[in-house]
């Protein structure tokens, strides 16, 4: 007797627009820092949703995060191929203006400029310490010493494991400070269909909170 075919179970489709909303990001500044950590493709879909919602994104990166987007991503992230890179921007109202890692006088310390709030997707561990500590030693990290002064939302995407108890503890003076940590471990409910989803939830819930922070004050 031959074996019944077994019927077909119908697997859910990922749903990939929810994990993004869409915000009126109405032309914000908001500081982008990519370092060079696994997960380089958290970095590049945040920047995308950060484009997508019409922000304005001063994007810092690292020395060792042009070489991860490449390792990882096949993708070579500089000025002139951000269009080729994400065509939302021609239909957008966003721009983005890069900035050296190591250019402690940016125009980000000038008195003219305002600042939504500072990312930090995908953070290293050291970097992690530097913020938490107050090192300002780079871009990345003195632009969030400025978003604590001036009581800006700052998330930090933390991507490593295992993590020990050095790490927790300079995750929690980042909370204590008012900044969030919104590690890198995105859900499967939805079921994804690729990297791309598994990175945009994370990047949904970045802008979230975000958001959310923005229209709150500060602790």
């Amino acid at each position: 007797m031959e074996a019944q075919d077994k019927p077909e179970v119908a697997v859910p489709q990922t749903e990939t627009k929810p994990l993004v909303k869409s915000f009126n990001g109405e032309g914000k500044n908001v500081i982008l820092g990519i370092t060079g950590t696994s997960g380089a493709i958290y970095g590049l879909r945040m920047l995308r949703a950060l484009i997508k919602s019409d922000f304005n994104v001063d994007l810092v990166l690292t020395e060792f995060a042009h070489y991860t987007i490449y390792r990882e991503c096949g993708v070579e992230l500089k000025p002139g191929n951000v269009q080729n890179i994400f065509p939302e921007i021609m239909m957008r109202k966003s721009t983005v203006s890069f900035h050296n890692n190591l250019d402690l006088k940016s125009e980000i310390f000038m008195n003219w400029y305002n600042a939504f709030g500072m990312i930090v997707c995908p953070c290293s561990m050291d970097y992690v310490a530097g913020i938490a500590n107050g090192d300002a030693k780079n871009l990345i990290e003195k632009s969030a010493d400025w978003s604590f002064s001036y009581s800006k939302p700052l998330i930090v995407v933390p991507r490593e494991t295992p993590i020990n108890k050095i790490h927790l503890r300079n995750m929690g003076k980042i909370i204590e400070a008012g900044g969030r940590i919104v590690p890198a471990m995105p859900s499967f409910e939805y079921n994804p269909k690729d990297f791309n989803d598994l990175a945009d939830f994370i990047a949904g819930k970045v802008l979230n909170l975000m958001m959310q922070s923005g229209t709150t004050p500060a602790v």
